[in-house]
């Protein structure tokens, strides 16, 4: 009865210290990378998100198609104007992080100007670890 209770009770500090030590050994052997990589995974990994819900616009657009057959013109009407909202907001995002922007704040940190401010604001740690 003691047993348990002793195993109990320092199981979950046995476990942990155990956790906190392979946290510090997942940081420690992830090699640190330099601004022009976050860079990258920064605007990769937004204008994948932006395509994704300029698509579901698209999906958006075909179901107010189908409300317009049904004989629903108010519903597609409701449809239309909210899906195009966040259409443009999506589109307006994937130009924002377009592939000719990435490349010209690259060339331009690359050769000793410092990135932009709305840039530097979006950097987190995430984007400087291999995004899989």
């Amino acid at each position: 009865m003691r047993y348990r209770f002793l195993l109990v009770c320092f199981l979950p500090l046995g476990c942990a210290g155990q956790v906190g030590q392979s946290q510090a050994q997942a940081t420690a052997d992830v090699p640190i990378r330099d601004s022009s990589y976050a860079v990258h995974n920064l605007f990769r990994l937004h204008r994948q998100g932006s395509m994704k819900g300029a698509s579901l616009g698209l999906a958006g657009l075909s179901g107010a198609v189908f409300e317009v057959v049904n004989h629903q013109p108010k519903t597609a009407l409701i449809i239309t104007a909210v899906i195009a909202f966040f259409t443009v907001l999506d589109i307006r995002q994937l130009n924002r992080y377009s592939e000719s922007r990435e490349g010209l704040v690259v060339r331009q940190y690359e050769l000793g100007w410092p990135l932009p401010a709305d840039v530097r604001r979006q950097l987190k740690l995430k984007y400087f670890r291999p995004i899989l």
